[in-house]
C-alpha cells in the first residue's frame, strides 16, 4: 500500500464570452477496493452551486451551471489516497466485451491482431501481456500528432500516438481476443499530466497495464475515471452558448 498526495488544476479559457453553460466533471478520484480516499477539497472558478452525482460506470460527477457571461472555467482538486492494488476490484460489467466509439477496428488493426493472434496463448494475463508487447513493438509514443477525438484506428495508421491512444489499441485487441477490457483515467507518477491506462477482466477481477509504458499499474496510478473508452471517462464535458469559441486548456497535475 502506498499513500499518495494529488492535485489537479485546470484552466479552461475561452476566446469570447459563453453564457448558459452546464457542465460536467469527472475529477473526483472514486472510493474502490484498491483506493481509500482520506480527503479531496474541489474549487471552481467562478463560484457555482454543484450537485455530486455518480455515472453508470461508478465515476464522481459534479455538476453545475454557470448562467451569466464568462471566458474563464477553472477547477482544482487536491486531497490524499491510499492506494493497494494487491486488493482487486470486482465491479463487472459486460458492455467492457464489446467495441465502443473509439475503439472499433478497420481492416489494419483486423489484419494486425490476426497476424499475431496464433501466438496469443495461455491465460489472460498471459495474452494481455503478449498483446501490450506487440503494440509497444509497433507503436511509438509522441505528442502532437493525435488529439481527443482519434480513434484507435486512426492512431494505429500513424503507428504513433499518446497514452489514450495506446489504450484505445490495447482495447481493440484485447476485446477482439475475447477479454473485457475498460479505459481508466487517473493520475500516475510516470506523467505529469493527467494518464490513461487499461484494466483487463481475469476471469474473476480486474488488473490494469499501462500501453504506454508496457508495464502493470502498480501503487503509483490513482484512477480518476472509467469507462468503455476515452468518452466515457473525459474530465470535463460541457454545453454552453455564444459565439463561436475555441476552448484553450491548461493542465496541471501532480502526485507526491
Amino acid at each position: 500500500m502506498k499513500r499518495v498526495n494529488f492535485s489537479y488544476i485546470t484552466k479552461l479559457t475561452f476566446d469570447d464570452y459563453v453564457h448558459d453553460h452546464s457542465f460536467a466533471l469527472r475529477i473526483i478520484p472514486p472510493e474502490t477496493d484498491t483506493q481509500h480516499v482520506i480527503s479531496c477539497s474541489l474549487h471552481i472558478s467562478p463560484h457555482v452551486s454543484t450537485q455530486q452525482t455518480a455515472d453508470a460506470f461508478g465515476n464522481n460527477v459534479t455538476a453545475g451551471y454557470l448562467k451569466g457571461d464568462h471566458r474563464f472555467l477553472d477547477f482544482e482538486i487536491k486531497g490524499a489516497a491510499d492506494i493497494d492494488h494487491s486488493k482487486h476490484r470486482t465491479d463487472y460489467m459486460p458492455c467492457y466485451l464489446y467495441q465502443s466509439q473509439y475503439t472499433k477496428p478497420d481492416e489494419a488493426l483486423t489484419n494486425f491482431y490476426e497476424s499475431v493472434k496464433s501466438r496469443c496463448t495461455g491465460t489472460v494475463q498471459d495474452r494481455t501481456e503478449f498483446l501490450c508487447d506487440a503494440l509497444s513493438d509497433t507503436m511509438e509514443y509522441e505528442k502532437g500528432l493525435t488529439d481527443t477525438s482519434t480513434t484507435s484506428a486512426q492512431a494505429f495508421e500513424l503507428k504513433k500516438g499518446v497514452c489514450q491512444d495506446f489504450s484505445h489499441i490495447l482495447i481493440t485487441l484485447l476485446r477482439m481476443d475475447g477479454i473485457a477490457a475498460r479505459y481508466i483515467a487517473g493520475l500516475a507518477f510516470c506523467d505529469g499530466e493527467t494518464h490513461s491506462w487499461v484494466e483487463y477482466w481475469t476471469g474473476d477481477h480486474w488488473e490494469g497495464i499501462d500501453p504506454a509504458n508496457n508495464c502493470p499499474v502498480s501503487d503509483d496510478y490513482l484512477v480518476i475515471s472509467q469507462g468503455r473508452d476515452f468518452r466515457d471517462c473525459s474530465i470535463d464535458r460541457g454545453v454552453m452558448f455564444g459565439r463561436y469559441t475555441r476552448q484553450l486548456q491548461l493542465v496541471r497535475t501532480v502526485l507526491t
